[in-house]
Parts: C-alpha cells; sequence; structure tokens
C-alpha cells in the first residue's frame, strides 16, 4: 500500500498525484462523486504543471462532455479513478486515486476493509438493503439481541457467499432471471465468492420504540416472487438453498442457512420489528448485505441492510473519539462546487488556494 511521503504536499509540487480518502454521502453512486469532482479538479493549478492552459488532446477527438469541460474550465480533469466502489445506500470511505495515484488503486480493491452496518428485522428485500422492494415477510416476536449474537460464529471466518439472486448478476451476458423467464438451464453454476470475515461483532440492539427505520413500502409481486425459486433450482439448490456456508474442512460438516419462506402469523402483522447494529473487518469482495441478509434468516426471520458504513479502506480511516480520520468530507467539495458556480463566494488564501484546495493538501498521499 502506498504510503504518504514525510512531507505534506504543497502548491510548489505541482503536478500533484495522490491517493486521498473522501467521506461518501449515502445517496449518491461513487461514480457521481467523480463526476462532480472533474470541473472542481479541472479548475485547480495544483494538478498541472505551471502554465499549463489546455490540454494536448486534439479537440477532433474530443467527447462532447470533453468540449464543454474545456469550454468551461480551459482544460480536462487529470485523470481520476475510485478503489471499491460504494452502494448508492452507503457512506463512508471512498478512496480516490488522481493523476498517476490510479494505478495504485488495485491495491484498496484487494485489501481489508471495516464495516459498520444496521439490520432491520422482519423483512427481506431483492437487493437486501432498504432501497428495493420487499421479497418476504417473517415473524421477528421471537428473534432477541442474545439470538442474534449467538449467530454470529456462522458468519464468522472462511465463508462462501452467493450474491443478491434477484441482482443483476449476469451470466455469458444474460441476466439470471432472463434465464429463468425463458426455462432455461443455467450454462453453468453460480461460482460462490470466498470471502473472510475476521471479526463480527454486534454492537447494538434496537427494540422496536428505539429506532425509527421503516421497511420499504412496495413488495415484489408474486410473478417476480415464483422466479426466486426457479432462479435457485436453476443454480442448483432448491428453496432451503445455500447463501451462507461455513467452510470446513470436511464438506459435509458446512452449516446451511434455512431459507424456508415463512409468512408471519395473523397475530404478529402489526408488531414492529426491532433492529441491530454491527462492526465487522472482511476481506476484500464480502457482500456485507449478504450477512445481514443470512443473519436474519438463520434468526428464524429475515432482515436487511437500512445503514452502511464503510469505516476503513487500508489507509483511510473514519475518525472515531479516540482516533482523528484521515478522509474529506463531501461537503467540503460541495461548498468549492458551489464556489465555482458564484462568483460572491470566495474562500481563497494568501496564496490563491480555496478551502477544498488546501483541505486536500493536508491529507492526500502523494504517489
Amino acid at each position: 500500500m502506498p504510503k504518504a511521503t514525510s512531507r505534506q504536499p504543497s502548491i510548489e509540487d505541482r503536478p500533484l498525484h495522490g491517493l486521498v480518502g473522501i467521506i461518501k454521502p449515502s445517496g449518491p453512486t461513487s461514480m457521481d462523486l467523480l463526476d462532480q469532482l472533474k470541473p472542481l479538479l479541472a479548475s485547480s493549478s495544483l494538478f498541472y504543471a505551471p502554465n499549463e492552459n489546455m490540454d494536448t488532446k486534439s479537440q477532433r477527438r474530443l467527447k462532447p462532455w470533453e468540449r464543454a469541460m474545456i469550454k468551461k474550465c480551459g482544460r480536462l480533469p487529470p485523470k481520476l479513478g475510485q478503489g471499491g466502489t460504494l452502494d448508492p445506500l452507503a457512506e463512508g470511505v471512498l478512496v480516490v486515486g488522481v493523476g498517476n495515484a490510479t494505478k495504485h488503486l488495485q491495491k484498496f480493491l484487494d485489501c481489508t476493509k471495516e464495516y459498520e452496518t444496521t439490520g432491520l428485522l422482519g423483512t427481506a428485500t431483492t437487493s437486501y438493503d432498504s432501497k428495493e422492494p420487499i421479497m418476504r415477510r417473517a415473524p421477528v416476536s421471537h428473534v432477541t439481541e442474545e439470538l442474534v449474537r449467538s449467530k454470529l460464529p456462522m458468519f464468522t471466518g472462511p465463508v462462501q457467499q452467493l450474491p443478491p439472486l434477484f441482482s443483476a448478476l449476469r451470466m455469458d451476458g444474460k441476466r439470471l432471471f432472463e434465464y429463468a423467464r425463458e426455462g432455461l438451464p443455467l450454462p453453468r453454476p453460480i461460482e460462490p465468492r470466498n470471502v473472510t470475515v475476521e471479526s463480527l461483532t454486534l454492537t447494538a440492539w434496537y427494540p422496536p420504540d428505539a429506532h425509527t427505520y421503516q421497511p420499504p413500502t412496495t413488495e415484489v409481486p408474486e410473478e417476480e416472487r415464483a422466479l426466486v425459486g426457479q432462479v435457485r433450482r436453476l443454480a442448483g439448490s432448491d428453496d432451503r438453498g445455500l447463501d451462507t456456508m461455513r467452510a470446513e474442512d470436511d464438506a459435509s460438516s458446512s452449516t446451511s442457512v434455512d431459507h424456508t419462506i415463512t409468512t408471519p402469523p395473523t397475530d404478529e402483522a402489526d408488531v414492529a420489528p426491532p433492529a441491530f447494529s454491527l462492526a465487522m473487518t472482511v476481506s476484500s469482495g464480502t457482500y456485507v448485505r449478504s450477512i445481514v441478509h443470512d443473519l436474519g434468516t438463520a434468526c428464524g426471520s429475515a432482515a436487511h441492510v437500512v445503514r452502511l458504513v464503510r469505516t476503513r479502506q487500508g489507509d483511510f480511516a473514519l475518525g472515531t473519539d479516540t482516533t482523528p480520520g484521515n478522509c474529506i468530507p463531501w461537503a467540503v467539495f460541495e461548498r468549492g462546487l458551489a464556489e465555482l458556480k458564484s462568483a460572491s463566494l470566495d474562500s481563497r488564501d494568501a496564496s490563491g488556494l480555496r478551502e477544498w484546495e488546501r483541505m486536500l493538501l493536508q491529507y492526500i498521499q502523494p504517489v
């Protein structure tokens, strides 16, 4: 993992190439944020050699957005990339590479990550998070803090995970549900993903009256629910099939999660669901949503993610009560974008650097 230099970079180090952690808010996609950063970076002198104004690329080869960028900022933005996307619902550490630092981003895709997440019991959704409709409902009155805690060892250590089967997962260019609708066999089995959950801790238990989380208001149509069973059968498992199993030396001792589709009793129809929060350290490629989904199922209920925060990725981490963080809040860049659009806003210092540029120089790791 590339380390920061011993000296904080300055305006004299132009053009600047480096890695920086941004605190992504919940809502936009990771690529949305990178697209918003492009005009901001193109307007800055930090990423270009002194007196450089125009990109050397032939105007005839420019894409429309590139032409618009040059017209607005006088040049194209530096090369920009991210080291591991976050879902729209998710927030937290997003590692961004600028310039030549984009060559180092693969190391962040492969590194260990830390997350905090909150799951709402009683409902499972198609995406395993609150952004998509409800797939099934399940009883919740029997689920206790002690029961949830007792199931955590099932999901700790080396595990195999399958993605949410209702996701946009494709095989040979075709979505899994297209095979199900057409009654065609899958070209090959769905490959489970081997991951490692180094630690998994229950950090909070929320009785129904201790939180304000609500399940989605829409439900999957019956015909779409039927396709889930078809996809499972095509994948080689029934409705009690395997979404998560403990990797053991003896395959016959693997622990299966029960996926029986249940309906809450009538007397539970109006029972408000509890929620729980987890903290985890996981290897690259781990589906945090699958852990929450399968944990709910293992408790004889259902669950989906209502909050997900990446708290650490490699060298970049959010701050805690005892440890300062080294990532820049997205609000800093939002203020920079507003300043870019308004002549009445001016945060420049004596060196001509704006607030977001000063913050970036403070936190960027030059490479």
